[in-house]
């Protein structure tokens, strides 16, 4: 009797996650056109090919009950960009995938955003991690703004040659945004000859970390922890340099290099707190495969990147952390460090200077040697101030 009033239970349960799932699919279904044909069918009876195994909006709008990551399309370069990843190798075991196709951008610009705001919120609020390929930079403000209904600080971090903040500009609109829920901004990958001094000193009084390139290339690990502590990443392919994205708008001959582009993209898919991607920034007057391949292939190290997370975030005196604890002499704050046991990974305590509440930010192991040599960590002091 037991067992079937278990079984009873565990149906109705099922039922009711089928049923959601199936109330998430039909609301999303009008904000998105099916893929065509031509992009998918090549790769539909291939059980080695990404093509073969992502859940695909072709003939009908895919169920989502068991995806945990979405890919959205947002305008050009999305179709091309499919058609290179759906050709790479499956090696993602049980990962549910689902390609939603592309979002109906139609309207003016108020439009626009609605409707990215509005699925990509929706999408999160299931608990998808989302990926956007889109080229558009105004749509920036419409995906900020899906994170509304989180109602948490939000942390971003945007891979950008330039910072620009001008009036209008998707930066500024996030950043006059009331109610405000952003908490930090971290860019990496600038370059100083785009950045006035008058930006510069703009993000240095808002306590933003800005990352140069030269330092990015120079010890690419450290920009593992910056994006482990983000929820978002917008990612402008204009970061590249020339040689290895040709179609970019900017054209520029210094930038990351295809490979350092792949390795920031796994460490967002590594990252416990990422939920979202959005990449932009291509030319559509001046496609070029080698922007689509490369692309593709920063979308699939996310994927290999979210199956390999830890799931480690701290938890205050949690057995599976070691903490260090280390007082400065010249300011008197300690430094409170916590240490994975799974993952050797480290993060910083930031307390709250009028709550007695505190949260953390990730770090390196080069942060603790800061401390041991009596000085301030630069990005424990900046959040700090950001609470102030």
């Amino acid at each position: 009797m037991g067992v079937r009033v278990l079984f009873c239970t565990c149906a109705r349960i099922n039922g009711l996650q089928t049923r959601q799932s199936c109330e998430l699919a039909g609301m999303l279904d009008a904000f998105f056109e099916p893929i065509d044909k031509s992009v998918w069918a090549p790769y539909r009876n291939s059980d080695s090919l990404m093509g073969g195994k992502i859940h695909i909006h072709g003939n009908s709008f895919p169920k989502l009950k068991n995806c945990k990551v979405a890919i959205v399309g947002a305008g050009y370069p999305a179709d091309e960009v499919r058609r290179k990843l759906y050709g790479l190798t499956w090696r993602f075991e049980n990962l549910g995938i689902a390609d939603l196709g592309n979002l109906k951008l139609n309207g003016d610009a108020n439009s626009r955003q609605f409707a990215m705001s509005e699925a990509i919120g929706e999408l999160l609020s299931a608990g998808l991690k989302v990926l956007v390929i889109g080229h558009d930079p105004h749509l920036l403000y419409g995906y900020y703004k899906a994170y509304r209904q989180t109602k948490e600080p939000v942390e971003v971090v945007k891979v950008s040659p330039d910072v620009d903040l001008d009036e209008g500009t998707p930066l500024r609109q996030i950043l006059v945004e009331k109610p405000s829920y952003l908490f930090n901004i971290d860019f990496l990958a600038t370059q100083a000859y785009y950045i006035s001094n008058q930006t510069a000193a703009v993000l240095d009084k808002m306590y933003f970390e800005n990352h140069r390139l030269g330092e990015i290339r120079a010890n690419i690990e450290e920009s593992e922890p910056i994006l482990r502590s983000a929820h978002m990443l917008m990612f402008d392919m204009n970061a590249c340099r020339y040689a290895d994205a040709p179609g970019t708008r900017l054209q520029s001959p210094n930038g990351l290099y295809a490979e350092e582009a792949a390795k920031l993209a796994r460490y967002a898919g590594v990252s416990n707190t990422l939920s979202s991607a959005y990449f932009y920034g291509l030319n559509p007057e001046a496609p070029h495969d080698a922007d689509h391949v490369l692309l593709a292939q920063m979308l699939w190290y996310f994927m290999d990147g979210y199956c390999a997370r830890f799931n480690d975030h701290p938890v205050h005196n949690h057995e599976d952390f070691l903490i260090y604890r280390n007082r400065l002499s010249s300011t008197g704050h300690e430094i409170v460090f916590y240490k994975s046991r799974k993952s050797n990974r480290w993060w910083m305590e930031i307390p709250h200077p009028y709550d007695k509440k505190s949260f953390f930010i990730g770090c390196s192991y080069r942060d603790y040697e800061t401390v041991c040599n009596d000085e301030m960590p630069d990005r424990w002091w900046r959040a700090y101030q950001r609470l102030m």
